[in-house]
């Protein structure tokens, strides 16, 4: 987690920075502020809303996400709220930001998928996860090989293990640690695709449990799938997994395994962030995987 105070901006300075840059809203009444611990949307009207970073050094990823995303939008067959136009730095506020259609939803981190959503969110990733051309810029998560995050690993595993599992459990830190190393180890024997970089509970919309489409677009870019894959298998109990790998296709052996080293080190990063529907699904998956136990 960034040590930078993530910054707010008042209501006011939202409605003047949208009615300057995008005056054909400047009549839509401004909704209900969400806020995260790195970014908040707000609701314009029914139809619209804005994503504004809080903390610094995204401000590039923000920029360029309208025109990375543009092309493959047309042949995307599923609910996205992706950002459809950019907004430029004023009134005080130092960064780029977004303007996204809005969907109706609850999201999967406070009303959970049920099973017959997970073929369908195999379907939309398989369609998202579509071959990158060489030089395509890097989403700034999925485009981390596993060695790169070992630090952060490691940070994150010792943060876990010194809050504790819920009712009493404990992680078992070297089968954790197991799981990242062979994920480390594993070839990455597939090309490079196109990924969201961020398929937490929080980026997936859930209507009473349907899949509903996919939220916070801003890393989009190249990088490798099984990242994308490991970070939804927190999405979905365990005995889901097999609809997902039918809507989603076969993988290889090498990407299954990166797959579950990235599962392990995104349910760290969810334990990390101060959310109590995060932090719930996160102990379920790493039970789920074995990795917690009775003390």
């Amino acid at each position: 987690m960034s040590p930078t105070e993530p910054i707010y901006i008042a209501d006011e300075t939202v409605r003047a920075l949208i009615d300057e840059q995008f005056p054909e809203l400047a009549g839509r009444e401004l909704g209900r502020r969400y806020t995260l611990e790195d970014q908040f949307a707000m609701r314009i009207g029914d139809d619209y809303g804005a994503i504004f970073p809080r903390l610094p050094g995204r401000d590039e990823h923000y920029a360029r996400v309208v025109d990375l995303i543009t092309p493959h939008v047309d042949r995307w067959t599923f609910p996205s709220s992706h950002p459809i136009a950019t907004g430029v730095p004023g009134h005080g506020f130092p960064y780029h930001w977004a303007l996204v259609p809005w969907i109706s939803a609850s999201t999967a981190g406070f009303v959970p998928l049920h099973v017959e959503s997970a073929r369908p969110l195999g379907e939309t990733l398989r369609q998202v996860h579509a071959p990158s051309p060489p030089g395509a810029p890097l989403n700034p998560r999925t485009g981390l090989g596993l060695p790169d995050l070992e630090d952060h690993f490691s940070s994150m595993l010792a943060f876990a293990c010194d809050r504790g599992a819920p009712e009493n459990r404990i992680i078992d830190a070297a089968a954790a640690r197991a799981i990242f190393e062979a994920g480390e180890a594993a070839s990455r024997e597939v090309s490079f695709t196109w990924t969201h970089g961020r398929l937490e509970p929080r980026a997936i919309l859930s209507d009473r449990g349907s899949f509903a489409g996919i939220l916070l677009w801003h890393n989009f870019g190249a990088g490798d799938p099984a990242a994308d894959l490991g970070y939804a298998a927190n999405l979905l109990s365990r005995d889901m997994h097999p609809h997902f790998w039918a809507g989603y296709g076969e993988i290889s052996e090498p990407t299954a395994t990166r797959a579950r080293a990235f599962q392990v080190f995104a349910a760290l990063r969810h334990i990390q962030i101060d959310d109590p529907f995060l932090m719930r699904m996160a102990w379920e998956r790493l039970i789920e995987l074995g990795l917690v136990h009775e003390a």
